[in-house]
């Protein structure tokens, strides 16, 4: 009998048939996964998210998912340090991975030379301006961006 395959992110047993672990999300194979792309004139620049948002992360993918992170102050630290104001504690993920910052009235997120690249709506990036819905993508965790 064959001995199952592992995750080389988190270890989990993951089917002979499976392209991606269902523990951490991890894809195990190249495939292309299809988002939803925010249309360019539908959101708009969210700027400092208006009267009354509040800018966060909602995690839609990965070990913490459906956790929601609140971007009370700025830069925000994204990383696998501790030290990280968003600690994601996961290989695929950079000690210090990327930041997010306020540009006057826009938020960007800005990478730092990580290794697996920072994704914003399906492109790599090393920098981009968030927009309401927009999907990060940090090693192994998704991410939507919103301020409603």
């Amino acid at each position: 009998m064959d001995e199952a395959r592992k995750c080389p992110v988190c270890g989990a047993s993951v089917a002979e048939d499976g392209n991606e672990c269902d523990r951490c999300g991890f894809k195990l194979v190249g495939a292309t996964e299809e988002i939803e792309m925010p249309t360019a004139g539908d959101s708009g620049s969210i700027g400092a998210c208006g009267e009354g948002g509040r800018p966060r992360l909602t995690l839609t993918k990965g070990p913490l998912k459906g956790e929601v992170f609140y971007l009370e102050s700025f830069p925000v630290s994204i990383g696998r340090d501790p030290s990280c104001d968003l600690f994601l504690n996961n290989m695929t993920v950079s000690r210090e991975h990327a930041v997010i910052e306020r540009e006057g009235g826009i938020i960007i997120v800005r990478d730092q030379e990580s290794l697996n690249g920072t994704w914003v709506d399906g492109k790599i990036v090393e920098r981009a301006e968030l927009y309401e819905g927009s999907l990060l993508q940090i090693g192994v965790f998704s991410m939507r961006f919103s301020c409603s």
